[in-house]
């Protein structure tokens, strides 16, 4: 019985409203708005107190002053509009007393042209008629969605009763009872019904908008206010000034309900503002100043003192943010970021001030001038043209100085960006890339979950398996994205959440689900930029590690063969290893060595500038000797892991000093032929310079040679040949015994140079070692991709 109740009462109160509608456009399209306001003089004649030129009452022949003796042939004593509204409405024709030139009263007929201009039919037929059919759109959406909550159903009712009264303003400036009965019934409960429909709204938030005692209250006080007001509009006895009066409190008590709602909601939006809440009530209060506060302080509050200062035709139109806020506060499962929409909107206000005033002030000049009116019109296009195409190339330069201090977010984005890169430079395995990623996002967005996967690309996206996120729960994500070949740095969107393309090998693609944010509100279009900009990074360094991994898999299948690797991983390896030497060279020069050089001198000032007793003197002495003894060896150190003017030098020379400090340290004696020698590639010289250094090596720890030739020659090949009259060796031995490690070494750096290597040896015959080295000049080396800071292939 109940819910046929209520469907009756839906149904008629529908009924009533399309009634209405119906009533109200018939009465609009029918009689223009003349615009002319009446007064009585002291005879007691009606006379046209206000006529301004633009109004359609003077397009139609009426002016200041005219008295009128009869509208539509009725004498206008008995006509109840004018005499009672004072606005000339309803007209079909008038019938006046003009007071000529010469001062006589002369009778004119005229007869009215009920047709509207196209600004008119716009602004009072279009515009409120596409507005109501919004309205009831929505309503009929809110209907289905939110079918039996009570919040909905008074918010129904709210945009039912401002697409009505929307109708009636204009209707009621018609002097239509109708619709003068309507905005006194429906204006204040206009204000009152959105209260209610906020406070049982937040009441499913635990928020305290208002009581119910004072809701009940002020039902009660609007109901009476209307039945008074109506009262007084249809019983002809009670006069103007009655009228007047209770049009004065009709309409303030809108504007006092609407600034009320708007003062209650900036209350509730202070306390709650560090909740979840925040976006939420932040929204509505914005829908709710920007809908109605044009109205109420532009047209509404002018009017009820006698001024026409905007058309209420204009700021009605700001009416459409109202259903639009309010529908998407009740049907989004996601706020949109109005602290980002806002922190732009005030940047657009300052950058746009000066241009606008600048505008503003040429074309007050134009129009102070007396050219045609054409002429202006295009004066104004060409400085309107030429003022935005300059402030738009200025616009780049002035984001670039003013952004960055007035939106703060520029920074935190740029701040977080920096720090990602420096962590993922150290990332060597996809879980510390991941957990990077993980680490920063939650910083930046404060998310509820993240889930990494990884997908190939030929696999049905309709239809993926359950994925885990990092709290061990099961998520079920179905997306298609927008592009044929998912790109890096795409974001879908989903109904939960969004997926970010970060990283793709081959047709595997690594994804990223990042869950709805922890304060509902949807992901901002810089926070957008910033996730794609995150993935892209993340992307190069997918990109690494699986080069890394390829490599590590080459080098390890390239080991377990039985014979030697090939060339290039041998090369690979000894670059490596030279490159370490550099860098320990490097380092001891640069420290411990300077260090003790600086200790040496503080003992030798010591030494000399003091007096020293001479039973500690001798310890200094001693002292001073071992911090010789130790830079002399870390010299040593140095130049053996990176000898001195080997590159200066060349070849040739760096051998000759080699040989004359080796004969000084050993007891053979080295007999070094060689004939001129080209410029050498680094890898060359430097492989060349370790063969020897090992040959010299063994000829004095194992083969305890007496002497030792050495020849050196370039032809077609490098062509080096050692001989010692050491003990000799089985050559079988060099690869099955470690005590030969480094006569293997010598072969191996042989093969990654690609060249030929012999050894020849008996027992007691000593060892006889030929190599022939393939040439590579400097030159050639560094077009085939090498460097001359001497790195070589690392570092």
């Amino acid at each position: 019985m109940r819910m046929k109740l209520r469907y009756f009462f839906i149904s008629g109160l529908l009924c009533v409203f399309a009634f209405l509608i119906i009533h109200f456009v018939g009465i609009i399209h029918s009689n223009i708005l003349l615009e002319v306001g009446l007064e009585q003089n002291e005879q007691g004649q009606y006379y046209t107190a206000e006529v301004d030129v633009s109004s359609e009452g003077y397009k139609q022949n009426l002016r200041e002053g005219d008295i009128l003796v009869a509208v539509n042939g009725t004498p206008i004593e008995k006509v109840d509009g004018p005499v009672r509204y004072g606005n000339l409405t309803q007209v079909q024709s008038i019938d006046l007393l003009r007071i000529s030139k010469e001062g006589i009263l002369i009778a004119e007929h005229y007869d009215i042209k009920n047709k509207l201009s196209v600004y008119h039919t716009f602004t009072q037929l279009v515009v409120p008629g596409a507005t109501f059919v919004f309205l009831m759109v929505l309503s009929l959406l809110l209907y289905r969605r939110k079918n039996g909550e009570r919040a909905a159903e008074l918010l129904i009712l709210f945009f039912l009763l401002v697409g009505v009264t929307y109708f009636a303003g204009y209707a009621s400036s018609r002097s239509d009872l109708i619709g003068r009965i309507t905005m006194s019934g429906l204006l204040p409960l206009i204000p009152l019904v959105f209260i209610h429909f906020v406070q049982v709204h937040l009441k499913g938030f635990n928020v305290l908008f208002l009581s119910n005692f004072l809701i009940k209250t002020s039902y009660g006080f609007v109901i009476l206010l209307g039945m008074v007001s109506s009262f007084s509009l249809v019983i002809y006895s009670w006069d103007r000034a009655l009228y007047s009066f209770m049009r004065l409190i009709i309409i303030g008590f809108f504007v006092v309900g609407i600034l009320y709602s708007i003062f209650k909601l900036l209350y509730v939006y202070i306390n709650y503002r560090s909740t979840a809440l925040k976006s939420m009530l932040k929204i509505m209060l914005t829908g709710q100043i920007l809908a109605f506060t044009p109205f109420i302080f532009l047209s509404a509050v002018p009017i009820a003192f006698g001024i026409d200062l905007i058309p209420y035709e204009i700021t009605t139109i700001f009416l459409f943010l109202m259903p639009v806020t309010y529908f998407y506060l009740l049907t989004a499962k996601q706020l949109f970021d109005i602290d980002f929409a806002f922190s732009r909107f005030k940047y657009d206000l300052f950058i746009a001030f000066i241009p606008a005033l600048i505008i503003v002030v040429v074309l007050a000049i134009i129009q102070s001038r007396p050219e045609y009116d054409w002429i202006k019109w295009v004066q104004m296009f060409l400085v309107v043209y030429l003022s935005i195409t300059t402030f738009l190339f200025f616009k780049e330069k002035i984001d670039h100085y003013f952004r960055p201090k007035l939106v703060h977010e520029l920074h935190h984005y740029q701040g977080s960006l920096e720090r990602f890169s420096k962590q993922i430079s150290k990332v060597m395995k996809v879980s510390d890339l991941e957990a990077a990623l993980n680490k920063e996002i939650n910083e930046i967005l404060p998310v509820n979950r993240l889930a990494f996967f990884e997908i190939d690309e030929d696999e049905n996206l309709h239809s993926l398996e359950p994925i885990v996120d990092d709290s061990g729960q099961d998520i079920y994500i179905q997306f298609v994205s927008q592009y044929p070949v998912l790109k890096v740095g795409e974001v879908i969107q989903l109904q939960q959440g969004i997926i970010l393309v970060i990283g793709r090998h081959k047709k595997s693609v690594h994804l990223l689900w990042i869950d709805h944010k922890k304060n509902h509100i949807k992901t901002n279009r810089d926070e957008l930029n910033w996730l794609n900009t995150i993935a892209n990074y993340a992307s190069i360094v997918y990109e690494n590690l699986y080069l890394i991994e390829g490599l590590i898999e080459d080098l390890e299948v390239e080991m377990k063969k039985e014979q030697h690797g090939s060339p290039w991983v041998l090369r690979l390896i000894f670059n490596l290893s030279e490159n370490e030497r550099r860098k320990l060279a490097a380092d001891l020069h640069d420290s411990a060595l300077q260090d003790q050089l600086i200790w040496l001198r503080r003992l030798e000032t010591l030494i000399s500038d003091h007096d020293i007793s001479k039973e500690i003197l001798p310890e200094l002495l001693q002292i001073k000797e071992g911090l010789l003894d130790v830079i002399y060896q870390i010299r040593e150190t140095c130049n053996e892991l990176r000898p001195p003017l080997l590159r200066e030098a060349g070849i040739v020379k760096a051998l000759e000093i080699l040989f004359e400090y080796a004969q000084l340290q050993s007891n053979y004696f080295i007999s070094f032929t060689s004939n001129p020698i080209g410029e050498l590639s680094d890898e060359l010289v430097i492989a060349l310079y370790r063969i020897v250094q090992e040959l010299l090596r063994n000829a004095g720890k194992h083969a305890k040679a007496n002497q030792i030739e050495i020849e050196l020659e370039q032809k077609e090949q490098l062509y080096f040949r050692y001989k010692d009259d050491g003990v000799g060796m089985n050559i079988g031995d060099i690869k099955e015994s470690f005590h030969h490690m480094g006569l293997s070494g010598i072969k191996e750096r042989v093969a990654s140079l690609e060249g030929e290597c012999k050894f020849y040896s008996e027992k007691g015959k000593g060892l006889e070692v030929t190599i022939y080295l393939p040439t590579m000049t400097l030159v050639e080396e560094k077009n085939r991709g090498g460097d001359d800071d001497d790195t070589y292939l690392v570092g």
